[in-house]
């Protein structure tokens, strides 16, 4: 039986949406688009996505694998017995219970945050595939369970997604990843065969290299997006606008480099209101 939404809850949930409305703009931008209770999960799952994350980006390692197994063990009490005093993870448990999201993709998530402070690098797209399994191809899977589908084939859809939005967002801060936290995403192999270095990207070096290097990954990025596109059909209707619109904002963010000519060293990709005015527009149609 689902429980109920008393007042502590119901705060919770608020706070999770401080949360999303901070850090996850185009998220929050595409959730407005979901029939109220998804909206109200989505800012859920979002937060317990983004507190580990920023627990691992925050403070030295030690610390960060300290707070982060913490953050762990709290999550498995408050799974266990259905709530708990932290705001972030007590609604998470509700909306666990309430969609029956299995238990093992936080496991899938939670290992790939843990990976974060001791993996710094990926030899080829295979080993960076393993690690996106878990920071996002799990979270497609969450979110596919908050929406509702009619054929496990949502879920293949949803995670291929998952692994799009990832690689746009490893494509725009590839030099704040390397500088600030010592991890570069971008499979070795494949900066090897375009010839790009660990100090071309540490001095934000925009070259011939460079630019052939991030046309192959923007494709890459892109052969996703269209594929994952096949899924939305197997989605409950109530939920496909959100997801169409979430992913045209966050592809978008693949043209803004391009027009940035590739710079995404001192030109941050965004996309602008009436961009996304026009991207909802077509996602209608």
């Amino acid at each position: 039986m689902s429980r109920q939404m008393d007042h502590k809850l119901k705060k919770d949930i608020e706070h999770c949406k401080r949360i999303q409305k901070k850090y996850g703009k185009s998220y929050y931008f595409a959730t407005r688009f979901f029939p109220k209770k998804q909206r109200l999960a989505t800012y859920i799952l979002y937060a317990f996505f983004r507190v580990p994350d920023e627990l691992v980006d925050n403070g030295d390692q030690f610390m960060a694998e300290k707070n982060l197994k913490q953050w762990m063990a709290k999550w498995q009490m408050a799974y266990k017995y259905k709530e708990h005093e932290d705001p972030v993870l007590n609604a998470a448990s509700w909306i666990f219970q309430e969609y029956h999201i299995p238990y093992e993709y936080s496991e899938s998530f939670l290992k790939s945050m843990l990976m974060d402070l001791t993996k710094k690098q990926y030899n080829n797209y295979a080993e960076l595939e393993k690690y996106m399994y878990g920071s996002a191809g799990v979270v497609g899977f969450m979110m596919s369970y908050v929406i509702g589908f009619s054929d496990q084939k949502a879920l293949e859809y949803a995670q291929q997604l998952g692994y799009a939005m990832q690689l746009t967002n490893f494509l725009r801060d590839i030099k704040e990843d390397l500088v600030l936290r010592e991890r570069i995403y971008m499979p070795l192999d494949e900066l090897n065969l375009y010839k790009v270095t660990m100090e071309d990207i540490d001095s934000g070096l925009v070259n011939e290299r460079f630019v052939s290097f991030m046309k192959f990954q923007i494709n890459r990025a892109r052969e996703l997006y269209d594929s994952s596109w096949q899924g939305i059909v197997y989605l409950n209707k109530s939920g496909r606008l959100a997801v169409s619109t979430a992913s045209k904002l966050y592809s978008a963010i693949l043209t803004e480099i391009e027009k940035n000519g590739y710079d995404i060293y001192t030109k941050r990709a965004r996309t602008s209101f009436l961009r996304k005015l026009i991207l909802i527009f077509k996602s209608y149609r």
